[in-house]
């Protein structure tokens, strides 16, 4: 190679080879001095977007005057009071679920339920000359609780005292009952279905509900059928810790489903004829109610020793337990004293309740009681301000009430509610009517109990709210 041809190129090698290598490291220099510049950038936005939210608030605080500043703020620091309370009696009139039987929890003991109805004829009667064939008793259970293993018995007694639809009966009305009544078997029952059971009467007891056929007419004026037979009172005959029995029905408006499926059905044929039959039915879940009520006795003392809760029903006694039983049983009453020192607050000015969730956790005694033994949903109830108790209006603020929730949330074990109105309404009550106390209950149909948290439990009830002070 000539060397005129060769110094160019190691000249040219020569001056490129640094240049190159000095503009690689400096590329790599500058991408790292662009991203801590980036991150500074980046942190110095957030420190300014930051600064910006907090400082307007107080720009010209000095001549504006206090009540135009808003201010924000959330606390779960009411703590909030618990007492497992019982009210006896109860209204137990028109009950559209009754229950018949008796069940036994080792906390809250023996539970005994009886059921007292009139009945109706289905349509009008015709009188002639009858013989009675047969009678039954056609019920549909739509709940079996307890054993179903020993053979039962129900007692049907006829009652002496007329019912009324317009009077008031109680959980512990007595019943007073004539010497007609009869005692019967149950046939067997399964368990978590619905069972549509014949029971046999014998046909004395239909003879006896037509002995008088000018008495089976309805009239507003004079008296009729519900005068001269005035109803039945429905009982098991025993009850038993060991071998308890509760059969739950629904006795109103029952031809909705088609057809009534509570009643006593009288097979007949003519005297003269024996083969012209007939039927007649007297209703027990008539589309036009009957007067009716249930009898409710709860025996807390029957309940285990080591379980009993009778020592902190009705007491003063800020337990770390409190309970909620069925069948108008004890329920939870909740005080919450921190709402009437927010409320009495001479700082706090004008509040509007932005949210009010409350949070009331489950007990699980890994036997008696677990998340698919305890109610699915439960309910608030307060006094008004007519002195009456009701609903919380939070229960109403849409058709399903998903608002107002109540519903056992089983990933963390509690009952949450939404109360927000129920609290605005106690903090802009200015003549001290409304308290801030509030019962959690069940519906009247609902026979499971549950066991909560409360007061000095590591997990108790708890009120979570965002208020807006103005």
């Amino acid at each position: 190679m000539s060397h005129n041809i060769l110094m160019p190129i190691m000249n040219f090698m020569t001056r490129y080879f640094p240049r190159s290598r000095y503009k690689s490291r400096f590329y790599f220099i500058s991408r790292l001095r662009f991203k801590a510049l980036s991150v500074i950038l980046f942190v110095s936005v957030v420190l300014l977007v930051t600064s910006c939210e907090e400082k307007p608030t107080f720009i010209g605080k000095g001549i504006l005057p206090s009540n135009d500043f808003v201010s924000v703020t959330s606390s779960d620091t009411f703590g909030i009071k618990s007492y497992t309370v019982y009210d006896s009696p109860v209204r137990s009139e028109a009950q559209t679920a009754p229950y018949i039987g008796n069940k036994y929890d080792p906390y809250f003991g023996i539970t005994n339920c009886e059921f007292v109805t009139q009945v109706r004829l289905e349509s009008e009667w015709t009188e002639g000359e009858y013989d009675v064939d047969s009678v039954k008793l056609v019920l549909r259970i739509t709940s079996v609780t307890g054993s179903t293993d020993l053979p039962k018995q129900m007692r049907i007694t006829e009652i002496s005292n007329q019912l009324h639809s317009d009077s008031a009966y109680y959980s512990n009305t007595p019943v007073d009952t004539t010497d007609f009544g009869i005692t019967v078997d149950i046939p067997a029952l399964r368990n978590d279905t619905i069972n549509i059971i014949q029971i046999n009467l014998p046909p004395s007891f239909g003879e006896y509900l037509i002995r008088d056929q000018s008495m089976l007419f309805y009239s507003t004026s004079i008296p009729d059928f519900r005068n001269y037979f005035k109803g039945i009172y429905m009982r098991l005959s025993s009850i038993s810790e060991s071998d308890p029995l509760m059969l739950g029905l629904v006795v109103t408006s029952a031809a909705s489903l088609g057809d009534y499926t509570d009643y006593i059905i009288v097979y007949m044929h003519d005297k003269s004829d024996n083969t012209i039959r007939y039927d007649f039915r007297f209703l027990i879940d008539p589309i036009k109610d009957n007067a009716r009520f249930s009898r409710i006795e709860h025996d807390f003392k029957s309940a285990s020793p080591d379980k009993n809760i009778e020592a902190i029903i009705n007491k003063p006694v800020l337990d770390t337990l409190s309970y909620l039983e069925g069948l108008y049983g004890v329920y939870t009453k909740l005080i919450i004293p921190g709402l009437e020192t927010l409320k009495n607050d001479p700082s706090s000015g004008r509040i509007a309740i932005n949210k009010a969730k409350l949070s009331i956790p489950v007990h699980y005694d890994g036997e008696n009681y677990t998340s698919t033994t305890i109610p699915d949903k439960l309910y608030l109830k307060f006094v008004n301000s007519s002195g009456v108790k009701e609903i919380v209006p939070d229960f109403y603020i849409d058709d399903y009430h998903e608002y107002f929730d109540g519903k056992l949330d089983t990933n963390y074990n509690v009952y949450k509610f939404n109360i927000s109105n129920f609290i605005q309404d106690y903090i802009d009550d200015k003549g001290g009517v409304l308290k801030p106390e509030i019962e959690l209950f069940q519906s009247a149909s609902e026979i499971k109990n549950a066991i909560l948290k409360a007061n000095g439990s590591k997990t108790p009830v708890k009120l979570e709210m965002t208020i807006t002070r103005f």
